[in-house]
């Protein structure tokens, strides 16, 4: 098993015996709410994206907080998802497992693409941004939220959700052990690899929750690009 086989079977592990118990943006908590909202602020009824792909998707937590129209939603993972049967009841969602640094979809074939919490995971943030706009059409829209690690707003933020949460629960030190392997980006490099993998097009960034232009005053950041 390779170096990185193995990051992803202990990250794979931990996060499927205590996701929703531990993680601060699991189970409909308000902070959840909050972030998935923000990600789709701008995004009404009136909008529609034909075709979206959502990479890093888990088991579809940002699916319903989607209000725009669309014909086909694809939720993807490292590990196919497997969502409540609520969500796929809808035949316009379908699932499957791939590398997002190497997606199996055609050029320009996506009209929309949405990342949560995704790029201070994978080996190379660049490569997984710039098969994003690659499958993006001409026009179409990249959101990308990123939290602000090793930022003091999202670490204080973490310390009282959910590493208060994993003490309580006896798996504080597994959860550390975790956070310092899966975090393997810090935000800093994050933003400057999204701004080069998205060169030459519009990209805006909206900070939340205070909307100034700090990582240490806010928990994350949603990018927003039209490609």
């Amino acid at each position: 098993m390779t170096s990185d086989a193995r990051v992803n079977e202990v990250i794979h592990d931990f996060y499927e015996r205590h996701y929703s118990s531990v993680v601060a943006t699991a189970n409909g908590s308000a902070f959840e709410r909050y972030m998935h909202q923000s990600m789709e602020r701008r995004y009404g009824p009136d909008t529609t994206f034909r075709r979206v792909l959502e990479v890093g998707g888990n088991q579809g937590e940002h699916v319903p907080y989607v209000r725009h129209g669309y014909e086909e939603y694809v939720l993807t993972d490292l590990y196919l998802p497997q969502p409540e049967p609520t969500l796929l009841a809808d035949r316009r969602l379908q699932v499957a497992a791939c590398d997002v640094t190497a997606m199996p979809y055609d050029d320009a074939s996506f009209n929309r693409v949405i990342s949560t919490c995704l790029l201070h995971h994978v080996p190379s943030p660049w490569q997984a941004v710039e098969e994003m706009r690659r499958i993006t059409q001409p026009g179409g829209v990249i959101t990308i939220l990123v939290p602000t690690d090793p930022g003091f707003a999202y670490r204080a933020g973490k310390q009282l959700t959910s590493g208060r949460k994993a003490r309580q629960a006896g798996v504080s030190d597994e959860f550390r052990f975790v956070s310092a392997i899966d975090h393997r980006n810090h935000f800093r490099s994050i933003r400057t690899q999204i701004v080069h993998g998205l060169r030459g097009a519009r990209v805006s960034v909206a900070w939340r929750p205070l909307r100034v232009p700090s990582m240490d005053l806010n928990a994350f950041a949603v990018f927003s690009c039209v490609v």
